[in-house]
């Protein structure tokens, strides 16, 4: 027996070992999802930008790792510039006029995001618009470039799809980047003047990607040129995924609070010392003893058979019709002496809500089994059954 333990733990060893190798030397599949985080080594992660920003920005550059709105509302100076990189940017109304007055203060704010909220947009005065890399029916992806306006360098990009250019600016906007194709410019990078600052948005993502940071020198450097207009100040990068993390959390307003959280920690090891406290004093679950079944409506089933077999169909028509006779003064508070008199069946149709018709044909029919000396099996189905669908139309059942 400890032989066979033995041989089966290793066994069970040299699996895991295997598998181990096996993982360890297996070519890892490249991962091209689109999330721009700055935690990601995927080709189009931010790991290498936000790894780089202290040599392309010169600065004590941070994370704001908590709300939009509750970090520029605790700020009151402008002594950062803001750096949003995402595929959707959009913040919510509220902590979007926070960001607003803190550039129209004098701030600076970089957003690269593919998409763009309208309500952005329309403070800016600015209109977005895809041209799907489509020339009169002529597919041109692969003769775009891009390009800095103060820089002849157009850079390909081969693995991402160049679409979103700003179709509308205003007057207070410069264009700072393009597509190109051929003679032709259209502006994915601008900087729009808003008050005493500047909002700077960048339409093409992927272009900060970790892929064209490593893949050649006029990539990296067109990510350093584009960056080098936030360099007069730190730079705050806003850490899309903490916040969301937060935000997927009930407890986020507790968790973010000192004194709430430790109440809430409080809190907790109380509950536990209470449960471990209390299952030593609980005395032993007592056995559930099931009461013993009412068998009565089983009782009165068989006795009924029985009497069905053995019975006097006379005697059962008797007790049919002192039964209902019995349910109508229960029922309709009715005198059933009076059973033969006009102004019973008048009443009983009345009160029970069937025909005049059909109640007096009833009430006959009953005086009638009263009266006849003897009775067949048959006299008992009809008085059964009469009486059943006079309950039914009464709802007495």
């Amino acid at each position: 027996m400890k032989g066979s333990v033995k041989f089966g733990l290793i066994l069970l060893g040299v699996v895991l070992v295997l598998i181990g190798l096996i993982d360890a030397t297996s070519k890892k599949p490249i991962i091209w999802n689109r999330t721009f985080d700055a935690k990601d080594k995927n080709p189009f992660g931010a790991y290498v930008l936000r790894q780089e920003l202290k040599h392309i920005i010169d600065q004590k550059n941070t994370t704001i790792e908590r709300p939009l709105y509750e970090y520029l509302d605790s700020v009151k100076k402008t002594d950062a510039n803001l750096f949003f990189y995402t595929s959707y940017f959009s913040m919510g109304e509220a902590a979007e006029d926070k960001l607003l007055d803190y550039v129209n203060r004098g701030g600076k704010a970089m957003i690269v995001a593919e998409d763009i909220d309208h309500y952005l947009l329309d403070s800016l005065g600015l209109e977005v618009d895809n041209f799907y890399g489509y020339k009169k029916g002529v597919d041109i992806k692969a003769q775009l470039r891009v390009r800095l306006m103060n820089d002849n360098n157009k850079i390909h990009y081969s693995k991402s799809d160049l679409g979103e250019v700003f179709s509308k600016l205003p007057k207070n906007a410069t264009i700072l980047g393009a597509i190109t194709y051929k003679e032709f410019a259209l502006p994915n990078f601008v900087a729009v003047q808003f008050g005493k600052g500047t909002f700077y948005l960048h339409l093409t993502p992927d272009l900060f990607g970790n892929y064209y940071l490593l893949n050649s020198a006029s990539q990296y450097a067109y990510v350093a040129k584009s960056l080098s207009h936030l360099n007069d100040k730190p730079l705050a990068w806003y850490d899309f995924k903490a916040n969301i993390d937060q935000y997927r959390t009930p407890l986020r307003v507790l968790l973010t609070n000192d004194g709430l959280r430790q109440a809430w920690y409080v809190l907790l090891g109380g509950l536990i010392l209470l449960l471990v406290f209390r299952s030593k004093r609980e005395q032993r679950a007592v056995a559930v003893v099931a009461p013993e079944p009412n068998l009565s409506k089983e009782f009165c089933g068989t006795i009924a058979t029985l009497y069905y077999e053995n019975g006097v169909p006379g005697n059962m028509v008797a007790k049919k019709i002192d039964y209902f006779l019995h349910d109508l003064r229960i029922r309709f508070h009715l005198d059933t002496l009076t059973l033969r008199e006009d102004e019973f069946s008048e009443e009983l149709a009345e009160r029970s809500g069937v025909s005049l018709v059909e109640t007096q044909s009833l009430i006959k029919l009953i005086a009638r089994m009263q009266d006849a000396k003897q009775h067949d099996l048959a006299d008992l189905k009809l008085i059964n059954d009469t009486i059943e669908e006079f309950k039914h139309k009464a709802k007495m059942i």
